[in-house]
């Protein structure tokens, strides 16, 4: 009897687990929703430094991805689509690839920064950064997108892939 509820038992288990450790990540994820943009100076492929200061006075979208994610892959079309509607400069996409906090081998890095065909900027994380937005711990949970507003405030915190339309929205809500 007992060997007929240990099946039962174990998934319920795993999928009990799975929702805390969701719902415990996606708490991180919003708790930075309303404060200031932190500190940091990361550069970008072609050595510029970004800071939150260069942001002020305009919104930004800080879109956090790396390499093997399949969400990532998915939503990089879209994203290509939003950097063309926002080539008028009214508000800047930074996207931060978090491959150095995971210790990804730098060709695979590359490799999948070539693939993306990213206009905007691609900055590399360090696990700080990632800190203070929603622990470096979770770095593997990608894609996660920032909506900052022009006085430096994250106004939304978007977990999952983005769509063309929910990225327009979720600017547009900041604006």
């Amino acid at each position: 009897m007992f060997s007929l509820l240990v099946p039962p038992l174990l998934v319920a288990a795993f999928y009990g687990g799975s929702g805390w450790v969701r719902r415990h990540v996606d708490g991180l994820i919003q708790g930075s929703v309303g404060d200031p943009l932190p500190a940091f100076a990361l550069a970008d492929a072609a050595g510029a430094t970004w800071t939150p200061e260069r942001l002020r006075g305009k919104p930004a979208v800080l879109h956090f991805f790396r390499s093997r994610c399949h969400s990532c892959e998915t939503e990089a079309a879209d994203y290509r689509q939003f950097e063309t509607a926002l080539a008028d400069g009214r508000a800047v996409v930074l996207h931060v690839c978090v491959d150095r906090v995971l210790d990804f081998p730098p060709e695979l890095t590359a490799a999948t920064i070539a693939q993306k065909q990213f206009v905007q900027p691609v900055l590399m994380a360090d696990a700080a950064f990632v800190d203070a937005f929603h622990s470096a711990k979770w770095s593997n949970v990608t894609p996660v997108t920032y909506v900052i507003d022009s006085s430096s405030r994250i106004r939304l915190a978007l977990r999952g892939g983005q769509t063309l339309a929910q990225l327009t929205a979720a600017l547009a809500s900041v604006q």
